[in-house]
């Protein structure tokens, strides 16, 4: 993605696999979010880049070489998307993405040789004062387009799932844990745990009904509040079985 990386631009959200439309052809396709802010989409059977989607965080900078002044680069090492997973849904034809707005000041630094070893250059990335924020993007698989985007007070960090009710699960650091419309990006129910909810969803089946679980264990790396829970909750019948648009 990122020839010669100079920004931490490693690829870090785990790849997702779908079936899509491209130019009036159904594809066999990868996608993966990238730290820096777009969604890239190849052939799987051939490795082709088929397009990247428009950009889910703000791009200031992007790929401004680091030097000894300090530069601030949006997004920075923490992304964009950093390690979330993102989740498919074959009916909407979208893929959701937890993003991150944390942009850092990028400076070179250089160190002297002592004479037995050469001098050492290397690059800092420092954070902003500014406020930082986390943006849940609906992004179209055929043409990588925004359907729709949720800004919220706090990074993005741990994953989504999407059931085929067509709910999009996310937790936010602060403890909120929520389920948004898949279709139009409605707040439709919210919970409040101890700690920060920084895990991937998990939906699975028992029965013949739904749950979806929930580590709400904190985050120390961005400062969200530590905790040791694990939630389970039941969804209604009618969350799990109903049809796009009901």
């Amino acid at each position: 993605q990122v020839p010669h990386d100079l920004w931490g631009y490693d690829v870090a959200s785990p790849p997702v696999l779908f079936e899509t439309e491209v130019d009036g052809k159904r594809v066999q396709a990868v996608g993966q979010a990238g730290k820096t802010g777009w969604f890239y989409v190849h052939d799987r059977k051939t490795g082709t880049l088929l397009y990247k989607s428009e950009p889910f965080m703000p791009q200031e900078n992007i790929f401004t070489p680091p030097n000894a002044e300090d530069v601030r680069i949006a997004p920075g090492a923490a992304g964009g998307a950093s390690w979330s997973p993102v989740s498919y849904h074959p009916e909407t034809g979208a893929v959701y993405v937890a993003a991150i707005h944390t942009p850092p000041q990028y400076t070179v630094k250089s160190e002297p040789g002592d004479g037995k070893n050469p001098p050492r250059h290397y690059t800092m990335a420092t954070p902003t004062d500014e406020p930082r924020w986390g943006t849940l993007n609906a992004i179209d698989t055929k043409n990588g387009r925004i359907l729709w985007q949720k800004k919220v007070e706090q990074p993005l960090v741990g994953g989504v799932v999407v059931t085929k009710g067509e709910l999009v699960f996310v937790g936010e650091g602060s403890g909120r844990f929520n389920a948004f419309h898949a279709t139009t990006g409605e707040l439709l129910w919210q919970y409040q745990a101890e700690g920060g909810i920084n895990a991937p969803p998990m939906a699975y089946e028992i029965d013949g009904i739904e749950y979806i679980a929930i580590a709400a264990g904190g985050s120390p790396l961005f400062g969200y509040k530590p905790g040791a829970e694990l939630l389970v909750f039941a969804l209604p019948q009618e969350a799990a079985t109903k049809e796009p648009g009901e």
